[in-house]
């Protein structure tokens, strides 16, 4: 690579500082082990230090492997069905850390093809999803099933944006454990399994790590049961729920049922959740719901917050809630986990007219890319960004804006504002 292509790729990365103190640092370690000039593809390997503190950290740990990983992911389409290797190690700690390396590059892998443009911010959401939910089966093979553990008839529910197939950069899991066994042994023992696991999955180590979990979302949230009998969830959410439990659960499917213990006892749930109501009421909690939050938690000092601010990614959220509540009572296909594909049903069923489906659609995407950039540096679930310009360089590089950050939170404050118009056409003024 010629050194004014290197320089090209270095004035264009997000963090030009960090990427060519990273770039300078790499260039020694290679000189130092006789590695030569790897990756092929520099100009990618800067825009990867530039992107991702993170991953800048895991290439200097896995050295020219990494350095392989790119010049193939540049090469060849990502996996669409990454699969962990059978692990060679015994122990469990050993186990977890080769789950570790597998889940890193494989992230790695999907964040030089969405950086150099052929994985669009929906496929990538989707990929990454895919990706979350094998590390999980492995982990839960490791700790939940190890040791024979079938007669515990368990299943793992994913909320949010799992659910959806709709997972960042960054995003944490959020699950629900359910157990389907008699009380006492059983169920002691699935509890401490299921300890062990989370400790394990968040926990960090030089390859990096795996995922946070939130498992907030479960009944009666942090003060319930770690893990939840099946015949409590069923009765829990047949009770009277508020309207913001029965949209919290338009994003929850069973993620792992090796015996349809969630399957089940989503079945029995569902009809709970599409129960009927009318529209004006249902519109009019979820508006309240909507700005209450936004009151509250989407009006941080001195930033902006892309998720709960005016116009951000939970605008478009409510309304495939608010569209899918009421159309998902006669509509089977409504009752859906994604929320884009919740407005092309919207649309496709005269719901919603098919330009407003597409714009929020639209918006929607451009805002998960607005908090990817964000989360990219640190892997961490952020959604607030500094309402200075000058603080905001990197992001707005990110966003396709070059250095122009006021040009760039025009367009943020146009886009918020026409979602927030479209919000207020279909929830009410």
């Amino acid at each position: 690579m010629s050194g004014e292509a290197l320089q090209s790729a270095l004035d264009s990365a997000w963090h030009r500082e960090s990427a060519a103190g990273s770039l300078e640092r790499w260039q020694q370690v290679c000189d130092s082990e006789g590695w030569g000039a790897i990756p092929r593809n520099r100009d990618i390997l800067v825009r990867v230090f530039g992107a991702s503190w993170y991953f800048t950290r895991f290439v200097f740990y896995r050295g020219p492997a990494a350095a392989r990983l790119i010049d193939e992911a540049v090469d060849s389409a990502p996996q669409e069905h990454p699969q962990p290797p059978d692990p060679a190690a015994a122990g469990i700690e050993e186990r977890v850390e080769e789950l570790r390396i597998f889940k890193n590059e494989a992230m790695l892998r999907l964040l030089v093809a969405w950086l150099d443009g052929r994985l669009g911010q929906a496929q990538a959401e989707a990929a990454l999803t895919r990706l979350a939910e094998s590390v999980l089966r492995n982990m839960l093979d490791l700790f939940v099933l190890a040791g024979g553990a079938g007669d515990l008839h368990a299943a793992v529910l994913g909320m949010g944006r799992l659910a959806g197939g709709e997972m960042n950069f960054g995003s944490d899991l959020d699950l629900i454990f359910l157990h389907d066994s008699p009380a006492g042994a059983q169920a002691g023992e699935m509890s401490k399994r299921v300890r062990a696991l989370l400790r394990h999955i968040a926990a960090a180590s030089p390859a990096g790590s795996l995922y946070e979990v939130d498992m907030r979302l479960r009944p009666h949230g942090t003060s319930g049961a770690l893990i939840t009998t099946s015949d409590s969830f069923k009765a829990y959410h047949a009770g009277t729920r508020d309207v913001w439990e029965r949209q919290m659960m338009t994003r929850c499917r069973p993620v792992w049922d090796p015996e349809r213990v969630g399957a089940q006892a989503m079945q029995s749930v569902l009809p709970h959740v599409y129960g009927r109501r009318p529209a004006a009421e249902l519109r009019a909690e979820i508006r309240a719901m909507r700005l209450r939050v936004e009151r509250e938690l989407g009006r941080p000092q001195g930033k902006i917050d892309v998720k709960r601010g005016r116009g951000g990614i939970m605008d478009v959220d409510f309304i495939s809630h608010y569209l899918q509540l009421l159309g998902g009572v006669e509509d089977p296909g409504f009752r859906n986990c994604s929320t884009r594909e919740v407005l092309n049903r919207a649309a496709a069923a005269g719901t919603l007219p098919p330009e407003a489906a597409a714009r929020l659609v639209d918006g929607y995407d451009w805002l998960k890319r607005v908090e990817a950039c964000l989360r990219l540096f640190d892997m961490r679930s952020i959604s607030a960004f500094s309402d200075q310009p000058g603080a905001i360089v990197p992001l707005a590089r990110g966003m396709g804006f070059a250095d122009d950050t006021q040009r760039f939170l025009d367009e943020y404050r146009q886009r918020t504002a026409a979602l927030r118009v479209r919000f207020d056409e279909v929830l009410g003024a």
